[in-house]
């Protein structure tokens, strides 16, 4: 249960977005050109064919990419059009000749719905997320039609700030915006809840506490003789709820019997039921952890950061403090410069429990840009190969599922990876596209992006 210790109060807001920058380019041949027909002349033979059609794969690649990246661009601001369109429909005003009970607004859902070929509940259901973010977050909705944001980015900030009063809102709105986009919409989400607690700690608490009040298991039937059952809970609950599941399922699945077929999901099921049942070694306890980081002002009482919930997110100032202060609870300290990232700790052959706890709290997901997995469900990676060199020390290692641990040491150029600052890692596509994360930042609850950047 660590507590951070950052040593000024002073932050410049690092903004997640994941940047992108060419950092290799085609000499200019023509891809065609390059990547067909038998290479001529004496000097390089098969090597120049080899080359050419390497630029000829990257600048197809490219090519593409941008393509993605324009249409998105024009989707985001046709959707701000729209819901812009939807919220001047709620501003008409029929006359009263023709309206004379003033129902118009009651039921303009059902025109909108003819419109756009859906439902009433739906069409409302737009027309409500455009009134309100057209009212109270246009600087987003401007975002949104510049390309800067997409729609379901607005929507995690218009669902942080609806409890909010419109001047708080806005003051959310602008940190969001200052921020940037985001490494991902998950990062974006998270630091729009760590901006309302920020902005409205008071608040925060109050609905964290009624909010934890209304817990319940409920049980709903679905199709095929299966039913879905569903709890709410305590974030902490419900972290180390899943944590006991998941390393249960995680030894079972790494020694499992001979003819035990199972996915990794099925066996989650099954030892979910066994330690409700209290069936057999299922039931017996299991040491399980969960990680929250407390600010030390928030710790001592005398501030109202946020704390943060791995593999949940921000927690109210309140919420984070009472998790800390139970009986059961054990501090481990990880200190942090004056911009919120963590410091260095020791060297070994492999990393140690420490160095694992330090990389994970450092980077809170997968370092690639593109994935979620939260850290502590990660492989330790060294960046630069032990067998390469590469030291055993934090500023070496960094959190990596599977799936991209497996990827960038596959035989070939394609994917490289290069950590130039601690927590900072560039990864470097097949079309030669660098992507960079940055580490976690305590203070803002996103990535930690240079002055700059």
């Amino acid at each position: 249960m660590p507590p951070t210790d950052p040593s000024s109060t002073t932050h410049n807001p690092a903004d997640g977005a994941a940047g992108s920058e060419s950092t290799c380019g085609p000499s200019g041949r023509d891809p065609a050109g390059a990547a067909g027909g038998a290479p001529s002349g004496d000097l390089g033979g098969t090597k120049n064919f080899a080359v050419d059609a390497e630029e000829a794969f990257v600048l197809r690649l490219r090519g593409a990419l941008e393509t993605i990246a324009a249409a998105a661009r024009m989707v985001a601001a046709g959707q701000a059009r729209l819901l812009r369109a939807l919220a001047a429909v709620a501003e008409v005003a029929a006359p009263g000749v023709l309206d004379p009970a003033g129902l118009f607004a009651f039921y303009a859902p059902e025109e909108i719905a003819g419109v756009l070929a859906v439902t009433g509940p739906q069409a409302r259901s737009q027309l409500e997320l455009a009134q309100a973010v057209v009212r109270r977050l246009p600087r987003a909705v401007a975002a949104l039609e510049a390309g800067v944001l997409d729609l379901p980015r607005l929507v995690s900030l218009e669902n942080a700030t609806r409890p909010l009063r419109d001047d708080l809102a806005a003051q959310v709105e602008a940190r969001m915006l200052e921020d940037g986009p985001g490494r991902n919409r998950r990062s974006f989400a998270a630091g729009c809840t760590q901006a309302v607690i920020r902005v409205d700690p008071d608040g925060a608490d109050a609905r964290a506490e009624k909010r934890r009040a209304d817990r319940t298991v409920r049980i709903i039937p679905r199709r095929d003789a299966t039913s879905r059952l569903s709890a709410l809970l305590a974030a902490e609950d419900a972290a180390a709820c899943y944590q006991r599941v998941e390393r249960l399922a995680e030894g079972i699945a790494h020694d499992r019997a001979q003819g035990d077929e199972r996915t990794r999901e099925q066996i989650r099921a099954d030892v979910f039921v066994d330690l409700l049942m209290g069936r057999a070694e299922h039931a017996a306890p299991i040491g399980c952890e969960i990680q929250v980081v407390v600010p030390l002002p928030t710790l001592l009482g005398v501030g109202r950061e946020p704390g943060h919930l791995d593999g949940y997110g921000p927690l109210p100032a309140a919420v984070a403090r009472e998790i800390a202060m139970r009986p059961e609870s054990t501090w481990r300290r990880l200190l942090t410069d004056e911009r919120g990232t963590l410091v260095e700790v020791a060297e070994r052959r492999l990393p140690s429990p420490a160095q694992v706890r330090h990389v994970r709290a450092r980077n809170r997901q997968c370092t690639h840009p593109a994935c979620t997995r939260p850290a502590t469900r990660t492989d330790t990676d060294h960046t630069t190969p032990y067998a390469q060199g590469g030291p055993t020390l934090t500023i070496n290692l960094g959190p990596c599922c599977r799936r991209h641990h497996r990827m960038r040491h596959q035989p070939g150029r394609l994917w490289k990876v290069r950590q130039p600052s601690p927590g900072t890692f560039e990864w470097i596509g097949p079309s030669g596209t660098t992507t960079t994360t940055y580490p976690h930042d305590y203070l803002t609850g996103r990535e930690q992006r240079p002055p700059g950047r």
